[in-house]
C-alpha cells in the first residue's frame, strides 16, 4: 500500500468525533507507512478474538481487581506478550501489528 494511502485512512479514522474513533484502526494504519503489505483488518480480527477471550475469563463479579488480574493472566502468562527489556526503542515496539506478532512492545502499545 502507497504511504499517502496509509496517511489517508490515518486521517479519516482520526478526523471523527472522539467517540467514533477507532483507536485500533488508527494505530494499524500508522504501521502502514512503515509495513505497506499487512492486512489491517487481520490484525483487528485477532484483536477481537483476545477481547473475546477474556471477555469469556471474567469472573462474574465484576470487581476492578479481579478484570486486571484475569486480563493479565491472560495477556502475559497464556499469549506471553511482554515488554523488550532487551531494546526498548526498537521502533517496532510501537507498531500495533509487530507488538501483536512478536508479542513484544512497550507499555502504550
Amino acid at each position: 500500500m502507497d504511504w499517502t494511502i496509509a496517511r489517508q485512512l490515518f486521517d479519516q479514522e482520526i478526523n471523527q468525533p472522539d467517540g467514533s474513533i477507532d483507536q485500533a484502526k488508527a494505530a494499524l494504519y500508522m504501521a502502514l507507512e512503515e509495513y505497506p503489505n499487512f492486512e489491517p483488518q487481520d490484525y483487528l480480527n485477532a484483536l477481537d478474538a483476545i477481547a473475546d477471550e477474556v471477555r469469556s475469563r471474567l469472573p462474574p463479579q465484576n470487581y476492578p481487581l479481579r478484570i486486571i488480574q484475569t486480563i493479565n493472566r491472560y495477556l502475559y502468562e497464556d499469549l506471553q506478550f511482554s515488554g523488550n527489556n532487551a531494546d526498548y526503542y526498537d521502533p517496532r515496539n510501537s507498531f500495533l501489528n509487530q507488538v501483536i506478532d512478536r508479542r513484544t512492545g512497550i507499555p502504550i502499545s
